[in-house]
C-alpha cells in the first residue's frame, strides 16, 4: 500500500512531537495498516499543552502527496460541539432560552409550513435538539442529508440542490418518528435546525457568527466549508474502501464526472452539523477553549454544567454514558470523559477530552462501509487509549509555543 516506505514497513510521517510519545505512532499505523487507509492526522494535548501533531501516510496517493499537520480535513459531526457551545452561548448572553419552542423562530423567517403535519412538533424545543431527542429518528424515517431520502426531498421540495431550509420544511410537513423529549435519537435534522436558530437569533450567517465570536478568537481563522464535489486546496483526497459500491451522485450536486465518494451527498447543505473544514490541530485548541484548558474560554461553568448534563427523557438513559449537548458523555466518580466522533463517506475522525487532563484529535481520510465501521471506530478508540496508557512519562514542554 502506499501510506507506507518501501521494504521498510513503516509508515510516512510528517510533524513534530515531544519525546516518548512513540506509542501514538504505533497506535495510529496499526489502524491504518488493518483497514487499508491511505492517510490519517493526529494531534494531542496534556493539560492544555500540545505535545504532538503529525500527519501519516498520504493525503493524495496518486501524487505522493503526504498527509501533514497542515492537511485539512473534513471534521463530519465533530461540528456538532462547535454548534451546540454557539447555542449555548446565546443562552447565556441571554439571547434564547434552551427551553424555547423552535417553530415559532422557524415560521419567523419564513421556513416552516404554517402547520406541522404533526401537531407534536409545536412542542420541539432547543434543549432537544442540543440532546438529539426533538422527534427525529433516521433509523425509521431516514437520513435527509443522504440517499435515497435527500433524493426525495428534492423532489417534492422542488429544489435542487437541497438546502438545510428545505430539509426542515420537509421535516416538519411528516409525522415525527416520536414524541420530543421521550428518548435519544441521533439526529442530522435537529442540528440543521440549530443552525438556523443561530441564524435566526443572531441576523448572521452561520460561518459569519461563527468564525468572528468563536473560531477567529480561538483557533486564528474563520468557519471553512468543505465541498462536495471535490477537495480544497490543501485539503486530504479522501477514498472510498476498496469494494464499496458507488453511490448516486446528490441532487443538483455530483455528475457522472465526480468519483465516489464525491458528490453522494450534500457538504454545502450540513454547516452547522459536518461541513467545518479544519486540521486536527484546529480543532484541538477549540475544544480546550471551550472550558477555557487553553485561550479565550467559550462557556461559562453554568453553561459547561449543562453542555455536560444527563439529558430528562421520558425513556431512561444510563446516567454514566450519554449524549448531553452537542457531546458524548462517559461519567465516573473519578470525572468525565467527553468526545464526539464525525464520519461521513470517505472520512472517520474523533476528538476526546479526559478526566486525565490529555486530549486528541485524530481524522483518517477513508472509512469501512456498513457492519466494518462500527470496528473501525473501536479500534481506533482502543488504539488511542492504549497509547496514552503506554505513555510512561508525559514530556514537558508546548508545541503550541509554535503553533500559536
Amino acid at each position: 500500500m502506499l501510506a507506507w516506505l518501501p521494504q521498510s514497513g513503516l509508515c510516512l510521517e510528517q510533524g513534530p512531537a515531544l519525546p516518548k510519545l512513540e506509542p501514538f505512532d504505533k497506535a495510529v499505523q496499526e489502524v491504518m495498516r488493518k483497514h487499508d487507509i491511505p492517510g490519517a492526522s493526529l494531534a494531542v494535548a496534556k493539560d492544555g499543552r500540545l505535545l504532538l501533531a503529525k500527519g501519516y501516510g498520504y493525503a493524495d496517493k496518486d501524487r505522493q502527496e503526504a498527509m501533514t499537520p497542515q492537511t485539512l480535513t473534513r471534521m463530519g459531526s465533530i461540528n456538532k460541539t462547535l454548534t451546540a457551545v454557539m447555542v449555548l452561548k446565546l443562552a447565556e448572553d441571554g439571547k434564547l432560552k434552551l427551553d424555547d419552542p423552535v417553530l415559532p423562530l422557524f415560521e419567523k423567517a419564513g421556513i416552516a409550513p404554517a402547520s406541522p403535519a404533526d401537531p407534536r412538533a409545536k412542542d420541539i424545543r432547543i434543549r432537544h435538539l442540543l440532546q438529539h431527542s426533538g422527534g427525529f429518528d433516521r433509523e425509521r424515517s431516514g437520513d435527509p442529508f443522504f440517499q435515497p431520502r435527500l433524493r426525495e426531498i428534492s423532489r417534492r421540495q422542488g429544489v435542487s440542490p437541497v438546502s438545510c431550509d428545505a430539509i426542515i420544511r420537509d421535516s416538519l410537513q411528516e409525522k415525527l418518528d416520536f414524541t420530543p423529549g421521550e428518548r435519544f435519537a441521533y439526529s442530522n435534522t435537529g442540528y440543521c435546525m440549530l443552525g438556523r436558530v443561530v441564524e435566526i437569533v443572531t441576523g448572521e450567517s452561520y460561518r459569519a457568527f461563527s468564525s468572528r465570536e468563536f473560531l477567529q478568537t480561538v483557533i486564528g481563522k474563520g468557519f471553512q466549508a468543505a465541498s462536495s464535489t471535490e477537495s480544497r486546496p490543501g485539503e486530504t483526497k479522501y477514498y472510498p474502501f476498496p469494494g464499496e459500491p458507488l453511490q448516486r451522485g446528490a441532487p443538483g450536486v455530483s455528475n457522472a464526472n465526480v468519483p465516489s465518494p464525491y458528490g453522494s451527498y450534500s457538504v454545502e447543505n450540513m454547516d452547522a452539523l459536518g461541513a467545518w473544514l479544519a486540521t486536527p490541530t484546529e480543532v484541538l485548541k477549540f475544544f480546550l477553549a471551550i472550558d477555557g484548558t487553553r485561550g479565550k474560554r467559550l462557556l461559562n461553568e453554568e453553561s459547561l454544567r449543562a453542555m455536560r448534563s444527563e439529558p430528562v427523557l421520558a425513556k431512561e438513559v444510563n446516567p454514566r454514558a450519554f449524549y448531553g449537548a452537542g457531546i458524548h458523555v462517559v461519567r465516573s466518580d473519578k470525572g468525565d470523559n467527553w468526545w464526539h466522533t464525525g464520519s461521513q463517506p470517505g472520512l472517520q475522525t474523533l476528538a476526546l477530552r479526559t478526566r486525565q487532563g490529555y486530549a486528541w484529535v485524530v481524522a483518517f481520510n477513508s472509512r469501512p462501509e456498513h457492519a466494518e465501521r462500527r470496528a473501525f471506530f473501536k479500534d481506533i478508540d482502543q488504539a488511542l487509549w492504549g497509547a496514552a496508557n503506554a505513555v510512561k512519562e508525559w514530556p514537558q514542554g508546548d508545541l503550541f509555543a509554535n503553533n500559536p
